[in-house]
């Protein structure tokens, strides 16, 4: 990591370490939800603290240098507050749906929404262009996400949850696109994360004032350390996804497609869902989940080639 006048921005890395970082991340952040549960931590409490953290993360890279703030457009700072709002809103929407409707539907519903950010992206990003290998690939990363989170006795949901939760998480991914194309570049990159978990933050705690028991939550380490390992990750997620997105390619001077990364960083994602069940929770996967896993290698390679 470098430094620059800009604050702290990654260097000579390739898209591909961006979407290893950021799909581990992603893999640290289910791994901590999953030790939430098991240790009976508070999860709105703990999610609270998590976006302290990832704010605090965010200004941190930023090295202390906010002049880009600004600059900023009013639409830029209706957009991060939007996004704000849709963070904290879908983080409660998940719990519930978690909760009512079971985690694989909810899990299918989240990763489906991958859609969204791969139409976007094929929309407003010139470097995006859909081939016939490209189309291919993103049908078997569909396919490939559906068959490995299946559960062995099928999906059951009586709620609109999972719906939401597709239509929630398809937004917020495409509106990273769609802030990333317009105006979030690699040396904004941290401040545009730390404002967006600023937000969510300010929101998190008027509504957690309302419950004397998520407050008193606040109180227990465990509670602040479970929440700690959340918003790194959190941040991680986010901040290396749009280091994948700007990165230019030096042989070609083109970025990669959009509808690629977003493409490979779900499937993943669901690898590592799948890895970390079965290695820390037992969670044996099903035949039908080892062929998704498989179908999931193949697309892999040929949104890669594409």
């Amino acid at each position: 990591m470098l430094k620059s006048k800009n604050g702290l921005i990654l260097h000579k890395s390739s898209n591909m370490f961006y979407l290893l970082l950021c799909v581990l991340s992603s893999a640290v952040v289910l791994l901590t939800f999953k030790i939430a549960e098991r240790l009976k931590v508070n999860t709105f409490s703990a999610i609270v603290i998590n976006y302290l953290a990832a704010c605090l993360a965010g200004f941190f890279l930023a090295d202390g240098e906010l002049s880009s703030l600004l600059s900023l457009k009013t639409w830029h700072w209706i957009y991060m507050g939007g996004m704000g709002v849709l963070f904290i809103t879908m983080f409660k929407f998940l719990g519930k749906s978690t909760q009512t409707a079971g985690v694989a539907v909810t899990s299918v519903a989240a990763k489906m929404s991958v859609v969204f950010p791969v139409l976007v992206s094929l929309y407003i990003d010139s470097n995006d262009t859909l081939s016939s290998v490209k189309l291919a690939g993103i049908i078997l990363a569909l396919l490939a996400v559906l068959l490995s989170v299946y559960p062995k006795n099928g999906f059951k949901n009586k709620t609109l949850l999972p719906l939401i939760i597709f239509i929630g998480i398809g937004t917020i991914d495409a509106s990273v696109k769609v802030a990333q194309e317009l105006f979030v570049t690699d040396t904004f990159n941290p401040l545009f994360n730390a404002t967006i978990f600023f937000i969510a933050l300010l929101i998190g705690i008027v509504v957690l004032s309302f419950s004397k028991e998520k407050v008193l939550h606040l109180k227990k380490p465990i509670t602040w350390g479970v929440g700690t390992l959340l918003g790194l990750a959190n941040f991680g997620s986010m901040y290396f996804m749009i280091a994948a997105l700007n990165h230019v390619n030096p042989s070609t001077g083109m970025r990669l497609g959009g509808s690629v990364i977003f493409g490979i960083n779900n499937i993943g994602v669901v690898l590592a869902g799948v890895l970390i069940g079965l290695l820390f929770f037992k969670e044996r996967p099903s035949r039908i989940n080892w062929v998704g896993i498989g179908i999931s290698v193949i697309a892999i390679l040929v949104l890669m080639r594409s």
